[in-house]
């Protein structure tokens, strides 16, 4: 075992502190759902409150330096309910990667938003802390993944601010009884302005508004009209007949690194095809950073992945990815990045759907720029309601 730095105890004190909050809430679960419909002082049911875990609990061997990890990849509390038949919420905090070597993990807020119908199905609008609408991977809750990570280029759109969670608002709606499914939305792009460490001589700022847009069309198996723009799974595990194509694009205005005033574009596409026990997902994005007026610096980078996953018994599924990163530019070879390409197998066992689940896979690991041995082998074992 690798030689960690900091305390052990400490690691195992809050190892042990949040297993005891993950038990509390479990126990709890059942007479909070009995009173969700009898919170409110006139006992009608006007507010409600329905709580939720997800703990992921990870064992890594990274040949980089031969560390075998276990921590908690994943630990988070949630909440969700109805306001007096006016609106919805949704929050959720987590406490990620405790135990993990090198980490320092801290609560945090994920989530945070109001949610209310306008038209039916037609016109949802949402305001707070969300998932912004852009690409099938990001929109794809972490608990309902084929392969227990992302894509690389989602992770690359992520420290630009692009996809994952961030404040705004936005609108949705699934017409044509859910065989289209759009959402457009105007955020702060919050990763974007920490990214980077905001004491640097360089930090990063996002000063304009962030504007993101996706549509998606369902072929055979339609969408859920009442279901949420984000409601997404890497595979349905229920044999159904499924060909879903999407688009996205998102704009930031103006960003700032140093003195620098830029605008950040990307736009992207994905493809979900789903029949029998097989499922296929494909992805493609496109990012530019145009750092001034004339070109000059441009930072560019694309990527893709194509992952497919075979179901050989009812409750085991096993899956494999290709995924490319490519962060270096052809017109502007000074950029700063690397071109990646990941290769990973995996087999998942579903006690419970993606309910509760235990995953395994090991990922070949080729940089363009360095050639080192970094494969890495994860198992992970997932509750999630």
């Amino acid at each position: 075992m690798k030689n960690i730095n900091k305390p052990q105890n400490k690691y195992y004190c809050n190892g042990i502190y949040m297993l005891l909050i993950a038990m509390a809430f479990l126990w709890t679960s059942p007479h909070l759902h009995a009173q969700s419909q009898h919170v409110t002082p006139d006992g009608k049911g006007n507010l409600t409150f329905i709580p939720g875990v997800r703990m992921q609990v990870r064992y890594e061997n990274n040949q980089i330096d031969k560390n075998n990890d276990f921590y908690i990849k994943r630990m988070r509390f949630k909440g969700k309910g109805s306001i007096y038949g006016i609106a919805s919420y949704n929050f959720e905090l987590k406490v990620d990667g405790t135990g993990q070597f090198n980490k320092a993990p801290v609560m945090q807020l994920e989530h945070a938003w109001f949610t209310f119908p306008l038209v039916e199905n037609n016109l949802t609008l949402r305001v707070g802390l969300e998932d912004d609408v852009y690409s099938r991977n990001a929109l794809t809750s972490d608990s309902k993944l084929l392969l227990m990570d992302r894509s690389q280029i989602k992770e690359a759109l992520t420290r630009l601010g692009i996809t994952d969670n961030t404040i705004g608002a936005l609108i949705y709606g699934r017409p044509m009884d859910g065989r289209i499914t759009y959402s457009a939305g105007v955020f702060d792009n919050l990763g974007f302005n920490f990214a980077n460490n905001p004491d640097a001589a360089l930090a990063r700022k996002s000063d304009g508004a962030m504007w993101v847009g996706r549509i998606a069309y369902d072929f055979f198996e339609l969408a859920n009209p009442a279901g949420s723009y984000d409601d997404y799974r890497s595979s349905y595990l229920d044999g159904k007949t499924r060909l879903t194509l999407g688009t996205n694009v998102a704009h930031l205005s103006q960003a700032e690194i140093g003195d620098e005033i830029f605008s950040v574009s990307a736009y992207g596409a994905d493809l979900f095809f789903g029949v029998g026990p097989m499922s296929f997902e494909a992805e493609y994005d496109k990012y530019s950073e145009k750092l001034s007026s004339n070109g000059q610096g441009t930072i560019d980078g694309d990527g893709w992945y194509v992952q497919g996953g075979v179901l050989v018994t009812p409750k085991l599924e096993l899956a494999l990815r290709y995924q490319t990163l490519d962060q270096m530019s052809d017109e502007h070879p000074e950029s700063i990045g690397d071109k990646i390409d990941w290769t990973s197998i995996g087999a998942n066992y579903y006690f419970k759907g993606h309910d509760f689940k235990i995953q395994a896979e090991y990922t070949i690991k080729n940089e363009e720029s360095i050639s080192i041995d970094n494969n890495v082998f994860v198992v992970q074992l997932q509750l999630s309601f």
